[in-house]
C-alpha cells in the first residue's frame, strides 16, 4: 500500500462553505468518467482553508483552532488556538527525526503603520505551542495570501511582490531557525502581472505558473535542480507553454474566487482546477495545443478554494493524547 501511495499522482481538494472533496483524475483521458468526486469532510468542523504536506491536510478555523488530518485513513486530530491563522504545515529539517509543527500568523501594525508578524508554532509531537512576537519580517514585504503557502523540505514557501523594485520573490519560513527569508528570485516578464502561482514539482523542486493577462499565454517555469538550502544557486527553466487563441483566464476577476491549483505531469499535460466565469468549479487539461474543460457537476456551491494533494497512507503526526 505505501508503494503504491509512493507513486500515486496528484488529485485536487476542493472546500465550500460546508464540504469537503477530493477530485481524482483519470489519466487515462479517453475513459468514459475522467474524474472521480469523493466527499471527504471532517464532522463538526467548518475550515476556512485547507494547506498540505506530504500527505496531510490541514485546516484552520480562523482564530477558534486547527486540525490535521488523513483523509484516507479518516484520522483527525482537532487542536484549539485562539487569535492566529494557521496556514502551514512542515518540520525543522536540521533533526535527524521528523517532528511536525504547524505554523500559525497573524499580522500587526506599529504606530507608523508598517506590518509585524505574530508568529505561533505549534509541536505535534510535544503538543505545546510557542510564541513569537517580535518574528523577523525583513523588507516591508506584502502579506502573503495565505492559501498559497507551499511545504517543502520542512520549510514553508510563497511568492511575494516587492512594490519597490517590481520583482516576485519566493519568501519562506525556515522551521529550524524560526525566522523568515527570502530565498530566490522569480523570472518575470511585465505583461505577466500578479498571477504568479508557487507548485512543488517532481517532489524536490519548484514550478511556478503564470497567465499573460494581455494574452492569456501560459508559462510553466521550474527550477532546473532540486531545492535545498541555498536559495542563490536556483536556477530556472521553461518547461511548457501555452499559447491557445481563446483560451480562458484561470484567475477569475471575482473577490471571492481563491487562485487556481495545478499540476503537470511527465507528458507535459497540465491539469488546473480553477472556478470559471459563472464561479463553478472546473478543471482544464491542457496538452499541446488542445485544452479540456471538465465541470466539476457534484460541486454546488459557487466559488469553492481548492489545491493539488498527493495521497499518504502514513498516519498523522502527533503523540501519545488519544485520537
Amino acid at each position: 500500500m505505501n508503494n503504491y501511495f509512493a507513486h500515486a499522482s496528484p488529485q485536487f481538494t476542493l472546500r465550500t462553505k460546508s464540504q469537503i472533496y477530493s477530485v481524482d483524475i483519470n489519466l487515462n483521458l479517453d475513459h468514459v468518467s475522467p474524474i472521480e468526486v469523493r466527499d471527504i469532510s471532517l464532522a463538526d468542523i467548518l475550515c476556512t482553508r485547507l494547506v498540505n504536506c506530504d500527505g496531510f491536510l490541514l485546516t484552520d478555523m480562523f482564530k477558534k483552532g486547527f486540525a490535521v488530518w488523513n483523509p484516507w485513513l479518516r484520522q483527525k486530530r482537532l487542536i484549539e488556538n485562539h487569535g492566529y491563522r494557521f496556514c502551514g504545515l512542515g518540520f525543522d529539517n536540521s533533526r535527524s527525526q521528523t517532528g511536525y509543527k504547524i505554523f500559525g500568523v497573524e499580522f500587526c501594525s506599529d504606530v507608523s503603520g508598517k506590518l509585524f508578524p505574530k508568529v505561533a508554532i505549534y509541536d505535534c509531537k510535544s503538543d505545546t505551542c510557542k510564541f513569537i512576537v517580535n518574528a523577523s519580517w525583513g523588507q516591508d514585504w506584502r502579506v502573503p495570501q495565505l492559501d498559497t503557502i507551499v511545504s517543502l523540505n520542512g520549510n514553508l514557501y510563497w511568492i511575494a511582490y516587492d512594490s519597490k523594485s517590481y520583482e516576485h520573490f519566493i519568501r519562506s519560513f525556515d522551521f529550524a531557525k524560526e525566522m523568515f527569508k527570502t530565498f530566490c528570485l522569480v523570472p518575470c516578464h511585465e505583461d505577466f502581472g500578479y498571477a504568479q502561482l508557487l507548485a512543488v514539482f517532481r517532489g524536490d523542486r519548484f514550478s511556478v505558473l503564470r497567465q499573460s493577462y494581455m494574452t492569456s499565454k501560459v508559462e510553466i517555469l521550474v527550477t532546473k535542480h532540486k531545492i535545498e538550502g541555498n536559495g542563490e544557486a536556483v536556477a530556472w527553466m521553461r518547461f511548457m507553454t501555452v499559447s491557445i487563441p481563446n483560451f480562458p483566464s484561470l484567475q477569475p476577476d471575482c473577490f471571492h474566487a481563491s487562485r487556481p491549483s495545478y499540476f503537470v505531469d511527465n507528458n507535459k499535460r497540465l491539469f488546473v482546477c480553477t472556478c470559471d466565469e459563472t464561479g463553478h468549479a472546473c478543471i482544464y487539461i491542457v496538452k499541446g495545443h488542445v485544452f479540456r474543460k471538465i465541470p466539476i457537476d457534484s460541486v454546488v456551491d459557487l466559488w469553492p478554494s481548492h489545491l493539488s494533494y498527493i495521497p499518504s497512507f502514513t498516519p498523522i503526526p502527533f503523540g501519545q493524547r488519544e485520537q
